[in-house]
């Protein structure tokens, strides 16, 4: 029954519900507020440039509200080949914005998902990035959105492995293997929730620490970091120092809103770094 429900109809029910993260109707508005932000020009300007966003964006929704526009406006015009580490990319909204639909691309996770776009000749590998089958510099670009702090966690809840691994350094091989694979003058796009440490069981957050570790595995030629934070006002952009205390809301164990409606994250680190 809820599949015959159309799209507006459970908008309007988390509308009307109170607008909650993970609420029925949330996965919805979450991609049609991504889709519009994601077109606005003056807006995605202003994540291209690392300005200050407008009050109130992306209050309620998940660091996806910041991690898309960013690795978008990041993302080269020229055509290439993409690896999506992750499969953080894999969405309508996302692989048909320009940027990314004109590119040869190839998506790695640890299991398969409901979306398969492979009319769009999108690759599908199962495996794990800490060891990739890809030969040396195969890729121009590779997107790692959301994805290293799962890296050596317990990812039982995908692999329907029962055996959880507990190795929260297990990242730094993951950076290794992309780098690997990555070609020499290409970039990578990687997103971390950051703040206090935190081992949540399923992922870790990174603190300044395991931040600075990602960038010293990988000794890029150049790099660039952004911090988003997110507050009752939202999303918008911040500094490191800002941002060192964020908590995650542990939207495994919590059932309830927290007060400032935070869905997971409340900062993330948004890295480019060039081979």
């Amino acid at each position: 029954m809820k599949k015959l429900l159309p799209n507006w109809f459970k908008i309007l029910i988390y509308k009307i519900s109170g607008k909650k993260p993970w609420s029925r109707g949330y996965f919805i508005f979450k991609f049609f507020y991504i889709k519009k932000a994601i077109y606005d020009k003056e807006l995605m300007d202003k994540f291209k440039n690392s300005k200050i966003l407008p009050k109130n964006y992306g209050f309620a929704i998940d660091e996806r509200v910041v991690e898309y526009p960013w690795l978008l406006t990041r993302m080269s015009k020229e055509k290439g080949n993409l690896l999506d580490a992750g499969s953080a990319l894999n969405f309508k909204e996302i692989l048909e914005f320009p940027a990314i639909n004109n590119k040869k691309i190839t998506i790695v996770n640890l299991n398969p998902e409901e979306n398969c776009f492979w009319q769009k000749r999108i690759s599908y590998l199962y495996c794990d990035i800490r060891c990739l089958p890809f030969a040396n510099e195969t890729f121009d670009y590779i997107a790692c959105i959301s994805t290293l702090e799962h890296i050596g966690m317990d990812n039982s809840i995908y692999t329907k492995n029962k055996s959880k691994e507990n190795d929260n350094f297990d990242f730094e091989a993951a950076i290794l293997e992309l780098k690997r694979v990555l070609k020499k003058g290409g970039r990578i796009f990687i997103t971390v929730p950051f703040g206090k440490y935190q081992d949540i069981g399923r992922l870790q957050q990174f603190d300044s620490e395991r931040l600075n570790q990602i960038i010293e595995q990988f000794a890029p030629a150049q790099k660039r970091i952004d911090f988003y934070k997110y507050s009752k006002n939202g999303w918008n952009i911040s500094g490191k120092k800002d941002c060192q205390d964020c908590e995650y809301f542990n939207i495994y164990k919590e059932k309830k809103a927290p007060e400032d409606f935070a869905a997971a994250s409340r900062a993330v680190a948004c890295i480019e770094m060039a081979k």
